[in-house]
């Protein structure tokens, strides 16, 4: 069952309805049993990264999460706030402690020429990389839809499966084993980002569920 995790950050019905396009049945929950039980995770998102992290923290959903991913291996795809979440830290409004899934750090774009703006919103063209499962059928430079003022830096660079240029290039998505995530939201980008969706849920199906911990 993909589980679409409702912890207070945004509309997530969007999200459910890019599953159901490709006839996947998907659930929205804040039900701990019910993503305990979950063979897929969506951690969708938007907001402020402390709030996020609050919500998560005070209904115990950080902790399940991390059992989840790192011990059972079960595939998350991380969505805009998502992917920040999934950093071991982010620094918005002071330095605040994420779920630790990956070896990143969410920061603020950065972005030096003036007639750039933060938040940074709208449709940018995305450099995919070769390995990258995710964009299986995408073209590269395909548009993805932005809605961000913060992006995660990775310790290993190849985790990462795209990037994107906004004065200065930022790190698009990424993907580890069993971690997929996105900076950009595919359920507001059209064909390519329905696509994203349909690899994702074929990833899903592919991997198999073990007791080994991700290193």
């Amino acid at each position: 069952m993909v589980t679409i995790i409702d912890y207070d950050a945004g509309n997530l019905r969007n999200v459910q309805k890019a599953f159901e396009y490709h006839g996947c049945e998907a659930r929205i929950s804040s039900r701990l049993e019910e993503i305990d039980e979950a063979t897929t995770l969506v951690l969708p998102g938007v907001g402020h990264f402390q709030h996020g992290m609050d919500n998560l923290e005070k209904t115990g959903l950080d902790d399940l999460i991390r059992k989840k991913v790192l011990e059972e291996q079960t595939p998350i795809l991380g969505i805009c706030l998502g992917i920040q979440l999934l950093s071991e830290v982010g620094y918005e409004d002071g330095e605040r402690q994420g779920l630790g899934l990956l070896k990143m750090e969410s920061k603020p774009i950065k972005i030096s020429d003036k007639k750039y703006r933060s938040p940074h919103i709208g449709w940018n063209s995305v450099e995919i990389l070769p390995s990258a499962k995710l964009f299986q059928g995408v073209p590269d430079s395909a548009d993805f839809y932005f809605v961000h003022s913060y992006a995660v830096e990775v310790s290993n660079p190849d985790i990462i499966s795209s990037r994107c240029t906004y004065d200065e290039t930022f790190v698009a998505s990424v993907e580890y084993k069993n971690i997929y995530a996105t900076q950009f939201h595919p359920e507001k980008s059209q064909i390519f980002g329905l696509q994203v969706i349909k690899n994702f849920i074929d990833i899903s199906k592919e991997s198999g569920v073990t007791n080994s911990p991700v290193n």
